[in-house]
């Protein structure tokens, strides 16, 4: 027994030294455990990240390249354009992952652009989109296949003229028989219009006497029956107050 417990004495360090080794082995990949993770975490981070987005406040258009807020060292200015508007404006090349577009098609592009008459919309250009977008220095790009055209200054195109619609024609129509004038229960001045309809056009006789009897009735009502003629007055307009009509022919009394 006592040789047994010397030779148990004797394996007690490599027995502890091994118990150490295999802790810090432990150890180690715990640590080796924890990098990787912090490593994956910052990685994942990362690929969260989007992509820089322009500062100005562009309408959504993914296939648009970012705009620069300014002119870089890079960046080509291919001289100065005149829009329909008779305004100027410097054309910028802006060099980006997709290159520098060439002064020559950059000119051309920018002139189609703005030597027109345009909407405020987007609209293909040579190949390119140009479109306004709301920069007081930038007013105007144009952009493919991620290359980018910018127009500093004012030049434009045109803006459609605006539709208007023409006022009603307040000419007597051609046709209408001014028969004269009558005088009205107040003693006012009524000007006797026979009007022409496609039921034709009733004699200036009759028209004068039932204008005549209707103008001079005093009633309670706006409203009579004057020789088979209706009669009332027209609200809501100035110009003819009163209106007989019979069989689709119209006697108007208008105002003198």
């Amino acid at each position: 027994m006592r040789f047994a417990h010397l030779a148990l004495l004797a394996a007690t360090p490599a027995l502890v030294a091994g118990i150490t080794a295999c802790s810090h082995s432990k150890d180690s990949a715990k640590n080796t455990t924890s990098t990787t993770v912090a490593a994956s975490s910052t990685t994942g981070a990362a690929t969260t990240t989007g992509p820089a987005t322009s500062p100005k406040p562009l309408p959504p258009n993914p296939t648009r390249p970012p705009v620069p807020t300014t002119v870089q060292p890079s960046d080509v200015d291919c001289g100065p354009i005149t829009g329909a508007n008779g305004k100027s404006a410097n054309v910028i090349a802006y060099a980006n992952q997709a290159g520098i577009p060439g002064c020559t098609e950059a000119i051309t592009v920018a002139s189609h652009y703005v030597n027109a008459t345009r909407s405020g919309d987007a609209v293909e250009v040579d190949g390119w989109t140009c479109e306004p977008q709301p920069d007081t220095v930038v007013p105007h790009i144009c952009f493919k296949d991620g290359f980018l055209i910018g127009l500093r200054g004012d030049a434009a195109p045109n803006p459609p003229a605006p539709t208007t619609t023409p006022p009603p024609t307040t000419t007597t129509p051609a046709g209408n028989v001014n028969c004269g004038t009558v005088t009205d229960a107040g003693g006012g001045t009524r000007t006797v219009i026979a009007v022409a309809t496609p039921a034709g056009t009733v004699g200036c006789t009759e028209a004068i006497n039932v204008a005549t009897k209707y103008a001079q009735t005093i009633s309670t009502t706006d409203t009579a029956t004057i020789d088979g003629w209706s009669c009332n007055a027209v609200p809501g307009n100035p110009s003819v107050p009163s209106q007989c009509t019979k069989d689709g022919l119209i006697i108007n009394l208008a105002a003198s």
